[in-house]
């Protein structure tokens, strides 16, 4: 049996040789993989047929049976969904599926003003005086055990998509939950209604290859907009979808990316999806109600697509606006904090719908999880938010001190909701002040870098292999490189308020310099000199620049310091 460098070094030469990879990346892949084949399958041949599915999902056959069911007897279903892109993409995957199919049906999201997360009790009990017989649970239901039972009381059978932790005791209903069945991938509720749309039209006896070519868009986006880990199944509908993304069949997509700029791209980058579409989408339901995103992917002609895009965008604005007053108010807040665990942040008057995006810039700029919270106008003396945490930590985990204090705790490893008495967030900070910050179950390591390269090594020669093994994110991160003896030439500070910091780095001969981006690193500006020859940590990913997809180095940290006879040159 080989050794262990031995191995690995077989499995370089074979990434290289029969599937191309460039030296450099086929040194840090075969250092990943080396003696993990079922990984590794998915990034090598990330093919929609070669999927696992729902195939051994328990419960798949008794929903199946259910929607034939309501099908056969004309029996009308309800999709209730949530107010985030996630949950408002398997409502609207579904809910055409079952146009397709002839079926009478409707959709519900919630105002995470007036009904929250969840099934909401008078939802479920106005259900039957509208006519509905079936109540189709999606991104949510796993946790609400009273309400699951009121429908059932009700006569309504209730069936389940979710993918959110269990909170307590699990409804008796047919569910599928990758929480709940390990042999599941970790998909996010958008991924799994794309699946079960396949096997539903599969059982129907109709062709699910419209599902393909209508829905993968739909499911990439969902994986990227919930940070699901872009392992197995998440990675091929992620890389597939955002192929498909530019060419969407859907009018309110297609206009979406046109005004965010984003139409004439033939490749769309996680960073495109992540801070430009999923933002705009979820400014519904943060501002407003998520009916407008779900109005626009429905949307049937490009007058009505157009106009839902205008009205989005505008209340992304807003958004921002409110984000910013909210965010320096929580972050002087944190800084009181120094020494816990876990940031406890409240303000009564905080906007319910910015809390999320909030806690998860807190949890970024302070390196550790952050619970936002705000107080409910409905409800006097109760308080609501939502929690983030840096990569690599298993939030919910995290919080699982704060049950005995709050009166609901749900979410999974990336992002938590809690709600809990107003009264009680001083004793919720201190039970969290010291909890022990639980780190994600196979989470990578927080090496520095995978190797060490010359600048010269490093050009838009690797952007291929880099598409084929795109995107990148969580469980799947991009390559970390060190760059020996790098000479940087330039340093300025970009941005609208100035914190990132990108560097020039030359190479020899007539070769074109590299650009590094350090995104909120302008505080390691100090350290650099001009010409000085340093190390820098950056991770190889892709951009799209100038109207072609490019190499981005990300600059992580600089090893050694700037010489001190130098002085700094900034273009600002």
């Amino acid at each position: 049996m080989p050794s262990g460098q031995e191995a690995r070094g077989e499995l370089e030469q074979e990434l290289a040789s029969e599937h191309g990879f460039p030296p450099l990346l086929a040194r840090v892949f075969a250092s990943r993989w080396q003696g993990q084949p079922a990984i590794s399958a998915p990034y090598l041949s990330p093919r929609i047929e070669e999927m696992k599915g729902l195939g051994t999902a328990r419960d798949l056959p008794a929903i199946l049976e259910q929607l034939q069911r309501a099908r056969a007897e004309n029996r009308p279903v309800l999709f209730y969904g949530d107010y985030d892109v996630d949950g408002i993409l398997a409502v609207c995957t579904l809910y055409l599926v079952s146009h397709w199919l002839g079926m009478k049906s409707g959709y519900f999201l919630p105002s995470r003003f007036n009904e929250g997360y969840g099934l909401n009790r008078r939802v479920i009990e106005r259900a039957p005086e509208k006519g509905y017989e079936v109540l189709f649970a999606l991104d949510c239901g796993t946790s609400n055990l009273e309400e699951v039972n009121l429908a059932s009381e009700l006569g309504l059978t209730v069936v389940c998509l979710d993918h959110h932790a269990p909170m307590g005791e699990v409804p008796s209903m047919p569910l599928i939950n990758p929480h709940l069945e390990k042999s599941l991938d970790p998909m996010c509720t958008a991924g799994l209604a794309y699946c079960f749309a396949r096997e539903w039209l599969s059982t129907e006896g109709e062709d699910a290859a419209p599902v393909e070519d209508n829905f993968l868009d739909f499911a990439a986006l969902g994986t990227v907009g919930d940070v699901v880990p872009l392992v197995g199944d998440n990675f091929i509908l992620a890389h597939n979808g955002m192929r498909q993304m530019p060419k969407t069949k859907h009018s309110g997509l297609r206009a979406m990316l046109l005004a965010l700029q984003l139409g004439a791209m033939e490749f769309l980058t996680w960073r495109d999806i992540a801070f430009k579409l999923v933002p705009t989408l979820n400014a519904a339901g943060r501002m407003a109600h998520p009916r407008l995103a779900a109005e626009l992917f429905l949307a049937a002609d490009e007058k009505t697509a157009a106009d839902l895009t205008a009205q989005l965008i505008s209340l992304n604005w807003e958004r921002r606006d409110m984000q910013g007053k909210i965010y320096e108010e929580a972050a002087r807040q944190a800084l009181a904090q120094e020494n816990a665990a876990v940031l406890v942040l409240h303000k009564p008057e905080w906007n319910q719908g910015i809390t999320g995006i909030v806690a998860a810039k807190i949890a970024e700029a302070f390196g550790r999880p952050a619970i936002v919270l705000s107080d409910l106008e409905t409800e006097e003396g109760v308080s609501v938010g939502s929690g983030r945490a840096p990569s690599g930590v298993d939030l919910l985990a995290t919080l699982e001190p704060a049950r005995g204090v709050a009166t609901k705790l749900g979410g999974h490893a990336a992002a938590a909701g809690m709600t809990v008495s107003s009264s009680a967030v001083p004793e919720l900070r201190e039970l969290l002040r010291d909890a022990e910050v639980v780190p994600l179950a196979g989470a990578e390591p927080d090496e520095p870098f995978e190797c060490e390269v010359e600048p010269d090594e490093l050009g838009d020669e690797l952007v291929p292999a880099m598409m084929r093994l795109y995107p990148f994110g969580e469980g799947h991160p991009p390559p970390r490189i060190r760059l020996r003896d790098a000479r940087v030439t330039n340093a300025r500070l970009v941005g609208q308020d100035k914190t990132h910091l990108m560097l020039t780095v030359e190479r020899s001969g007539a070769r074109p310099p590299l650009r590094v981006i350090g995104f909120r690193k302008s505080h390691l500006a100090e350290r650099l000199g001009e010409r000085t020859a340093c190390q820098l940590d950056v991770e190889l990913d892709l951009d799209n620049y100038q109207n072609r997809t490019v190499l981005q180095l990300g600059l992580l940290g600089i090893e050694g310091e700037a010489r001190a006879s130098e002085k700094h040159r900034y273009n600002s």
